[in-house]
């Protein structure tokens, strides 16, 4: 546990606000007319992503690569 609050500690948690919330209604907009929706929670994370201006970090690449201008990372590959 001392271990995961080592990791951790250096993160700053960013609340949702109302700019992140309007950019994943467009993206879930989007993805809904090519009829390739994602989950609720990863459209969160993407829209607060873009809306900040910052990459998003996951190993979902597969669902998150559907977004058109989303900076992805992926830290799991070389």
């Amino acid at each position: 546990m001392e271990t995961l609050r080592l990791l951790f500690s250096d993160l700053d948690i960013l609340d949702l606000d109302q700019e992140d919330a309007r950019a994943a209604g467009e993206i879930r907009a989007e993805l809904a007319k090519h009829g390739t929706p994602i989950g609720p929670y990863d459209i969160l994370s993407a829209g607060q992503a873009m809306a900040r201006g910052l990459p998003l970090v996951s190993n979902n690449t597969a669902e998150f690569q559907r977004i058109a201008g989303l900076r992805l990372e992926d830290w799991t590959r070389d």
